[in-house]
């Protein structure tokens, strides 16, 4: 993943992650990313969370998170309530959307 200006040359690269789906904004300017393939451990989902500087600050799920980012496919961030919509493609779960509450963000 990059960040781009208005002629196309690369101002920053994201480098940690392996396979990026989605990704949503939240009113801090952080960026938070799906990433199903993971650079660090292969085939291990994540969703990570960077800074408005694109620097990676932590891993919000990974597969040691009691709720398991399995096959993130789309992430929405609720701006007013502060909380992060998980849909993803799991047997594992019951409901195809999971909700981590404010405070996990943070």
């Amino acid at each position: 993943m990059s960040e781009v200006d208005d002629n196309g040359q690369v101002l920053t690269q994201i480098t940690d992650v392996g396979g990026p789906v989605h990704f949503a904004t939240t009113t801090e300017h952080s960026v938070l990313v799906a990433d199903q393939l993971n650079s660090h451990v292969p085939n291990k989902p994540q969703i990570l969370l960077f800074n408005s500087q694109l620097q990676l600050e932590r891993v919000l799920l990974d597969t040691n998170s009691q709720v398991k980012p399995w096959h993130p496919l789309r992430l929405h961030y609720n701006k007013l309530t502060s909380q992060l919509y998980v849909i993803h493609n799991s047997d594992e779960w019951k409901l195809p959307t999971d909700v981590i509450p404010q405070w996990s963000l943070r």
